[in-house]
């Protein structure tokens, strides 16, 4: 008797912007967005003002905190030895640029599991992050920007929830054992375009063209660690997730058109100073074999919450083509 998969519920969004200044964002946009809307969502939620959440009496009760604060479970398995905990969301900052006054842009974010019942938070901390300006060089006034409406994106369907000032409860909810059952085998070639910053590692090296094996690694991870943390448990147990690399072995590289980046972030709490990251890249790479439905249903999933390092701020975002 097939053992019954653990499942994780998400919803997938679609922020429509208009830039009422220039803005320029950089191929790391990512983080332009990550220290932004961290500090409105904090601002609009925060009763107590302190500055370390961990002494909060209100930790475990507050938007911001269960967003970016995200800790282990009691009695959890999983991880249990790691700081860098999934958060329950991915955002997606609009492409990389320079965008005049006027120009409508995308922000796109994904909420799992209980993060869905926040979205009222998600969204005003959006527009509030208009008022201060999402840019490189917002101190100078770049970046402002207006939240036009907000859409709910399934399959094939889409449902408006925030428009003027209204939020509407019409998200489209999305499950993996859904995304699952809908997958199909694929054989022959299956295109993957890295279009934000991907980090992965194989076999204690940093790559800019990885194996499927070990893309799918690093994906498999990120899966059943979201699944364990806000769905309702693992998508895949350690025999089964043996299996499916075991799959990925006769899958190869046909080609690859990647690039190596390199980035300098700053760290808080190292004194401030901007530290090299280890390499990420960006590209495509076109990979041939057979992909069963699991490996399928899995891509599918990592489209919505990417892969990688910082994944949760727009890296590791990627497109598929059959």
């Amino acid at each position: 008797m097939k053992r019954e998969l653990g499942d994780l519920e998400l919803a997938r969004y679609e922020a429509s912007i208009v830039f009422r200044s220039k803005a320029i964002l950089p191929l790391w946009s990512g983080n332009v967005l990550r220290s932004g809307f961290g500090a409105r969502l904090r601002e609009m939620v925060c009763a107590s003002r302190r500055e370390d959440c961990s002494r909060c009496p209100l930790m475990g009760a507050c938007a911001y905190d269960f967003f970016y604060n995200s800790r282990l479970p009691e009695g959890a398995e999983f991880l249990r030895k790691q700081r860098d905990i999934p958060r329950p969301f991915t955002l997606e900052p609009p492409r990389p640029g320079t965008y005049e006054p006027g120009s409508v842009a995308l922000v796109g974010f994904t909420l799992l599991g209980k993060g869905i019942s926040y979205l009222p938070y998600f969204l005003l901390a959006i527009r509030n992050l208009g008022e201060i300006g999402m840019s490189a060089r917002f101190r100078e006034g770049l970046g402002k920007f207006d939240l036009m409406r907000t859409d709910s994106v399934g399959y094939g369907s889409r449902s408006n929830i925030f428009k003027g000032d209204t939020v509407y409860n019409r998200s489209l909810i999305l499950r993996y054992s859904d995304i699952l059952k809908a997958s199909k085998e694929h054989f022959g070639n299956l295109t993957i375009s890295f279009s934000t910053p991907t980090q992965i590692k194989e076999d204690g090296m940093f790559t800019a063209v990885p194996t499927f094996r070990g893309f799918m690694g690093r994906l498999l991870s990120r899966a059943n660690a979201v699944a364990s943390f806000y769905g309702t448990g693992m998508l895949y147990d350690y025999d089964e997730v043996l299996g499916i690399l075991g799959k990925c072995r006769s899958i190869s590289i046909s080609s690859a058109k990647t690039e190596e980046l390199r980035e300098r972030r700053r760290f808080h709490n190292q004194g401030g100073e901007k530290k090299p990251l280890a390499p990420f890249f960006k590209g495509e790479i076109i990979y041939s074999g057979e992909f069963s439905s699991d490996i399928m249903a899995l891509l599918e999933l990592g489209r919505l919450i990417h892969v990688g390092k910082m994944a949760t701020f727009g890296n590791g975002r990627y497109e598929i083509e059959v």
